[in-house]
This record gives structure tokens, sequence and C-alpha cells, in this order.
């Protein structure tokens, strides 16, 4: 079996790569990065008969589809801008596919393309890290369970305690975040989708320590693009997506969106058009690696009401990630990186049947899966509330 990491030597991406090193039936991973020094450094590091390297840029589509002939899966831990150009190529060649999110409209984007991915007899996974991917089965779980669901709310309460010598360690990547923080959050209701203000909707949630009770905020993200179709035939009415950062992060990250860094609109500074979310990004880039030991928590929950034997249920799911220690990675590189390698893996071994661009909750068999987390310290637990009058 083969199967590419596309953006392999990035935060996440290298994580999926070393989760795949561990399954003997992956015979063959490829690391596919723009920066071949980073791939050629992780593979040294890894040391693993199974990893070959290979440069690309993925707006190469004649390039791209090259890499991808002849492979079982490719897993894109690339930015999300960049993943239709992936889906595309994955189409054309045949080969199954799965991605960390589209931030919403890049997942209903690549939705678009599900005939042509079921033509093609591929499965494409949209969203399949910790959230989206995580919170889409944990959702799929508690719906199950249900007959009639009124609404499903996802809930990702984060805490860092990490020493750092930067002004700012962003948890994954800083574009991704600032897309978060400047875009507008969408709420599904009453059978629409409705734009909501971004960091809007602040909610005081109390999460497991350490995160403990945080103050949540709506958040732009792909559960909210796919549960209302793919839970449809449940009447599900409400949908939405909400983020509790840790608290000084957010207020460092606010500042400086309000200074304009958040702007990808070039600016003319002294004669040269300049992006400010570039010059924040390429700023963090340059900041020296930290080598302290993460000591940061995600916990990653869905609260789903309903129906079920005619009475009031809420079913709240959630996984509780802590840092792990085997590999010294932070929750949140765990959390997003295992799952893409898992549904690679469930890919390349035939455990995915449904063909086309689909939601993790459509196409991701519940009980193997979280089996497979299991194995790296992540546990769901499932909480019950149901009327007794």
């Amino acid at each position: 079996m083969h199967i590419i990491v596309l953006g392999g030597a990035g935060a996440m991406g290298r994580v999926a790569v070393r989760t795949l090193t561990e399954y003997d039936e992956i015979d063959r991973i490829t690391i596919a990065d723009y920066h071949e020094g980073s791939a050629r450094a992780l593979a040294t590091a890894l040391n693993s008969s199974k990893i070959e390297v290979r440069p690309i840029d993925v707006n190469d589509a004649g390039q791209l589809a090259l890499l991808l002939r002849g492979s079982d899966v490719v897993l894109s831990a690339v930015d999300y801008a960049y993943n239709l150009p992936v889906l595309k190529a994955c189409i054309q060649e045949k080969v199954h596919y799965a991605d960390l999110g589209g931030l919403f409209h890049m997942t209903r984007t690549l939705m678009q393309l599900h005939d042509e991915a079921r033509a093609a007899g591929i499965t494409a996974i949209m969203g399949m890290g910790g959230t989206p991917g995580i919170t889409n089965l944990l959702a799929r779980a508690a719906v199950d369970q249900l007959e009639r669901v009124a609404s499903v709310k996802v809930q990702l309460g984060c805490s860092d305690e990490t020493p750092a010598t930067a002004p700012l360690v962003a948890p994954y990547s800083i574009r991704t975040i600032l897309d978060e923080f400047t875009k507008q959050p969408q709420v599904f209701q009453d059978g629409a989708w409705h734009p909501q203000p971004p960091l809007t909707g602040q909610e005081e949630i109390a999460f497991p320590l350490p995160v403990g009770r945080a103050t949540a905020i709506y958040s732009l993200h792909s559960e909210c693009a796919t549960f209302p179709l793919s839970f449809r035939d449940k009447g599900i009415n409400y949908v939405s997506f909400k983020i509790a950062f840790p608290g000084a992060f957010l207020t460092k990250l606010k500042f400086l969106v309000d200074l304009g860094f958040g702007s990808d609109e070039p600016l003319n500074v002294r004669g040269e058009k300049v992006s400010p979310r570039e010059v924040l990004a390429k700023l963090l880039e340059m900041m020296p690696p930290e080598n302290a030991e993460p000591r940061d928590c995600d916990v990653l929950r869905v609260v789903v009401s309903g129906q079920a034997a005619g009475q009031p249920v809420e079913i709240t799911n959630q996984v509780v990630v802590m840092p792990y220690r085997r590999w010294n990675i932070s929750a949140g590189a765990l959390d997003t990186g295992v799952p893409l390698a898992i549904a690679g893996v469930m890919l390349a071994r035939g455990e995915i049947s449904e063909r086309g661009a689909l939601g993790p909750e459509l196409c991701v068999p519940v009980a193997p899966f979280l089996r497979e987390l299991a194995r790296y310290d992540m546990h769901a637990t499932e909480t019950r509330t149901v009327a007794l009058s």
C-alpha cells in the first residue's frame, strides 16, 4: 500500500507520516512537500525504510498528476486553499483522498465534486483532523442513537501552559487562524446558513480541566457545512461551531487583527506591495523553534439534542486530548495528524466503501476509527441526559 502525504513536512503532516510508519501493511510512504529540505530532514529523523521524499508544487497540475499516479491514498496536509487542485488531481488519477478541512467554503466547493469523485470510484473525505474530523465521528455516534435530531453544537476548548520565549505561538496554521478571526462564521438554522460577525457569540462553557471554564466564540468551520446535509433525514434544524482559545493567545491575536495584520490586501510600503497577513506569517516562521515540553490540552466536544423513543435526549460526546509523551508532541498536533493517518489507513485497507466527496460522518466507520484513536491515548466518552417526565 502506498500513501502520499502532501505537506508531509509541515507541523501536522509530519505527525500523519509518523503515524503511518506504525502500520505494517503500509509499505510505502511519500513525504511530498514544497520544502524538500524539511522533508528530507524528517525522513532522516524517522529513519524508516518505508519513507521516500518527493518535492512538489501542488499548483503544477502535471507534476502533481505524475506524483499521484499509481498510489492508493493521498492525504492533504497543505494549506486548505490548495485542496481544490489536489482533489481534482485525485479524481483524474483515481486515488482516494482525505484533507484536514476546508474552513466551510472550500469544503462546500469540494462537495460539488461529489459526482465526479463517485464516477472515478474514489472516496474523498472532507475534513479528517481533530475538528473537523474527530468531532464528525462523535456527532455520527450520537445521531445514530436518535430518531430525530434538533441540533448539533460543536465545541472546542483549548488551553496551553507550554513555556515559550516567542511573543506569539500559533497552535496551528496562522493563516487558517487569521481566517477564523476575520471571516464570517456560519450558523445553520431553519434550513439556511446565517453569517455571523467575526468574534461574536461569546459563551462561557465548562470544559474538563485543565481547560476549565472558558469563553467560546463562533468560528468558521466545516462541520457547519456538512452536518446539515449529512443529517437532514433526521430533521436537523441547527448547527454551530464555537472555539475557546487560550485567553492570552486570543487577546494577542485580536490586537494584531485590529491593527490590520489579518488582511491579505497588499499595502504599498515604500513602493513595494506587501500583504500584512504574509508579513505576520513570515515573522512567526522566523521565530526559533520552541523546545519546551508541550503542556497543552484540547477538548473536542459535540452536544447533540433530539428525540429517542419519543423522549427528549441530549448526548454529549467528547475526547480530551493531552500531549503525547511517546513522541513529545502537543495535543493539537496529535489530534490533527493522527486522525488523518488513520483515515488514510482505513482507505488503503478498503474499510471505507462509500464513494464520492463526503464528510467523515457519512463514510468513516465510527467504532473502528475510535478504536484506532484510542491507541494514541485519545478516548471518546459519552454523557446522556434524558427527560424523566
